[in-house]
């Protein structure tokens, strides 16, 4: 009885030697593909903040540029603008 489970042992064992090695390639597959993953992840939240900064800023500066094109519109129709600025006719 010793040899015969000797024997199973010896095959048991290299069977779970190839098991750990099948194993551990499928882990490295994972691996790399959650790695592919989170970077795309991390490029769009990158893209999407950009964009959503780019944006806010845009209507910010469009709204203070809609701002002082409207004094100067004003200052120029009730005719206290600068010298510099006025608008000849």
């Amino acid at each position: 009885m010793g040899v015969t489970s000797g024997i199973t042992h010896l095959f048991e064992s290299i069977l779970e030697t190839i098991r750990g090695i099948f194993v551990g390639i499928v882990h490295l597959f994972q691996f790399v593909l959650d790695g592919i993953v989170g970077l795309f992840r991390g490029f769009v939240n990158f893209v999407e903040g950009t964009l959503g900064f780019a944006i806010h800023n845009f209507f910010i500066l469009g709204t203070f540029a809609a701002v002082v094109l409207g004094y100067m519109l004003y200052t120029q129709r009730k005719g206290t603008a600068p010298i510099s600025r006025a608008v000849k006719n």
